[in-house]
């Protein structure tokens, strides 16, 4: 029964959009998990899971044979784990979900770790922020815009009827479909209004600089910085904040908020799932400083 299970978890991870070098090693992680366990899956608890990482700590590196393993990889033995655990509970043959709580550790947190605004920090931002200021934080965080893509975005692109904003060569030329709400498509067409007798070097930008030219990465970082600095951002979170933040913050508030690992991927153009999962791995103190 085992094997047919672990063989279901694998095709299980194809199917949601993990690429298979990824499905191949949590597939194997979770067998060798489960031959250190040694015991009937269905019988897994947490005390198990925790012998298993306390192991792991120690265990050494198979490849090199020497020293001990990473936190990262430590880590990500545990995620293939739990995964497992969760296909299990999602289609029915576990009567609840394994819970655990795992110490993880401070390297492996500060390999992942996104500077993201609290979403009160946010809504501060909206709040001072003036129309052409608004219409930077819809793109780069309403949108979740890459800076590339918040610095090439046209006019063009803007399908505001239908409520849509079209990424036409987003990374590696891949084009996406961002749906926007009515907030959003109120303040653009607002701002593009008013703006329509000032000063215009590029006719197809929707954000121009004050000369009239298409406003760039430093521009709109320290646009950012300026307005972080009004709601008393402490300088050092300033520091290590760019107008790329926004893109990680909506990220991480859309899976705080309970969407979709897949439907987030989709949102911010990414081509592996994997890519998206790091927004899972934020600093715990973060995800406490969320205002949900």
């Amino acid at each position: 029964m085992i094997e047919e299970t672990l063989k279901d978890y694998y095709n299980y991870l194809l199917i949601k959009g993990y690429i298979e070098e990824t499905t191949r090693k949590r597939y194997n992680d979770v067998r060798e998990f489960l031959e250190f366990a040694g015991k009937d899956f269905r019988k897994i608890a947490e005390k198990d899971l925790l012998k298993y990482y306390e192991f792991l700590k120690q265990r050494p590196n198979k490849i090199t044979g020497t020293g001990t393993l990473k936190p990262n990889t430590i880590i990500q033995n545990i995620i293939a784990i739990t995964g497992f655990y969760e296909m299990l509970y999602e289609l029915g043959k576990l009567p609840e979900l394994l819970q655990v709580n795992i110490p993880y550790p401070k390297n492996y947190e500060n390999d992942f770790v996104r500077e993201i605004l609290t979403q009160s920090e946010i809504q501060n931002l909206y709040e001072i922020a003036e129309p052409k200021e608004k219409v930077i934080l819809n793109l780069a965080y309403g949108c979740g815009l890459r800076v590339a893509e918040l610095v090439a975005v046209n006019k063009e692109d803007l399908y505001l009827k239908e409520n849509l904003l079209i990424v036409p060569k987003g990374k590696f030329n891949k084009r996406r479909i961002i749906p926007i709400t009515e907030k959003i498509k109120t303040e653009i067409e607002e701002f593009l209004f008013s703006n329509e007798n000032k000063i215009c070097n590029d006719k197809n930008a929707v954000i121009l600089n004050n000369k009239g030219f298409r406003m760039q990465e430093w521009t709109y970082n320290s646009t950012l910085k300026k307005l972080l600095k009004q709601i008393q951002v402490p300088e050092e979170r300033i520091k290590k904040i760019s107008i790329h933040s926004l893109r990680h913050s909506i990220a991480t508030h859309l899976l705080e908020n309970g969407m979709e690992l897949e439907k987030v991927r989709d949102f911010l153009g990414h081509s592996q799932l994997e890519t998206t999962e790091i927004y899972t791995h934020i600093n715990k103190n973060q995800l406490d400083n969320l205002k949900m």
